[in-house]
């Protein structure tokens, strides 16, 4: 971003590597551009345009393998399990007032 040359590529773009993960895939991304109607601020009102296009035209597929998801739902099934036994076990100390 230092260097003299008037052209940023897309993805070497210090905000596109802040927004890698919700730049396209499944993710819901709203982009907020600021615009001024200065004369002024002519050449950075379309720049940040121009970006924001780019942004929009981004096609990611995203995929998760059936392996993954399974394991990743089995994980969740172990976690509710722990916490629902750790629910129990508080709730049934002695002297707990919750009741």
């Amino acid at each position: 971003l230092t260097s003299n040359t008037k052209h940023i590529p897309y993805r070497n773009h210090a905000l596109t590597t802040l927004m890698s993960d919700s730049i396209g895939g499944t993710a819901k991304t709203v982009m907020i551009v600021c615009c001024s109607p200065s004369d002024y601020n002519t050449t950075e009102s379309i720049n940040a345009l121009s970006f924001a296009k780019r942004c929009k035209n981004v096609k990611n597929m995203a995929s998760v393998s059936p392996a993954q998801a399974a394991a990743q739902v089995q994980a969740l099934k172990q976690e509710l399990a722990r916490l629902k036994k750790s629910n129990t076990n508080k709730a049934n100390r002695p002297g707990d007032r919750r009741h």
